[in-house]
């Protein structure tokens, strides 16, 4: 039974450009701190800005006092699923599905540092490496901006890892956080894009909480630099379905193309998938 569900689920994310994470169990965690805001963003992103398809994420920020997490709801919705069965005995599962942006990122107010889990497709691994929050140098635009949430916004701009950044925040809700790594404005950055709109954040939902905010360990995390890590990331997308077999111990991948006819991953060895990462340099 097992063979034959690792099969299916291989089948159904390649056939989604190999580009979905297996939902993990959350019965490993550790509570870092206490959620005193939880802030929910749409991500619309492209893997590369050529893109036509827009993927679509809903991104979770708990900030706490000391720390701020951003994940993927949708990861978080199948991760949840897949526990409560396990708990009840179940062995098949939902994995998950939709266009997940596959990274957790948390970032530690007091030591600048940020702390990264990158989920890998199906079941070969998450990628964790420890980076720099930076320190941006925002430029403050006069001209009159948008209100997002009923709050009215100031606009700011600000260079970072290769890309321009334009942020709409308020100083109606005083917290300089944002999504990812952003931050630094005097107010909750609720809208926030690069100039090629790859990678575009905004607000939907802000509340108060009281939830904690918890640190998870998944299965076959690796350690890594983030050299190593964005060098390895930028191998799968060169080679997808090689990278799979790879990970996979050299099993033989059938994918489900447009036309409905599942190939084996031989037959598209030499097939990539065009990326542009969020941090250029």
């Amino acid at each position: 039974m097992k063979k034959i569900i690792l099969f299916w689920a291989m089948v159904i994310a390649v056939s989604a450009n190999a580009q979905v994470p297996f939902a993990q169990s959350l019965e490993r965690g550790t509570a870092i701190d206490t959620a005193k805001y939880k802030v929910t963003y749409q991500l619309m992103y492209k893997n590369h800005p050529d893109d036509k398809d827009t993927k679509e994420d809903m991104r979770i920020v708990q900030i706490g006092r000391n720390t701020v997490k951003d994940y993927s709801d949708i990861l978080f919705h199948f991760d949840s699923l897949r526990t409560e069965s396990e708990r009840e005995g179940a062995e098949i599962y939902s994995n998950a599905s939709g266009n997940p942006w596959p990274m957790e990122i948390t970032n530690y107010v007091r030591s600048k540092n940020t702390a990264i889990k990158y989920r890998l497709p199906i079941q070969i691994g998450t990628l964790c490496y420890a980076d720099f929050t930076p320190s941006l140098a925002w430029n403050y635009m006069n001209e009159q901006s948008d209100t997002i949430l009923g709050y009215e916004c100031q606009k700011a701009t600000a260079l970072f890892a290769g890309r321009t950044y334009t942020a709409w925040f308020t100083t109606e809700i005083p917290l300089p956080y944002g999504p990812y790594k952003f931050g630094g404005l005097p107010g909750l950055i609720l809208r926030i894009q690069d100039a090629d709109k790859q990678f575009s954040w905004e607000c939907i939902g802000f509340e108060r909480s009281s939830s904690p905010i918890i640190q998870y360990e998944y299965d076959n995390e690796k350690k890594c630099s983030p050299d190593d890590a964005n060098k390895t990331i930028a191998r799968y997308y060169q080679s997808p379905y090689s990278f799979l077999s790879a990970g996979m111990g050299g099993a033989r991948i059938m994918i489900k193309g447009a036309d409905g006819k599942f190939r084996s991953s031989a037959d598209v060895e030499g097939q990539s998938i065009p990326y542009k990462p969020l941090e250029l340099e």
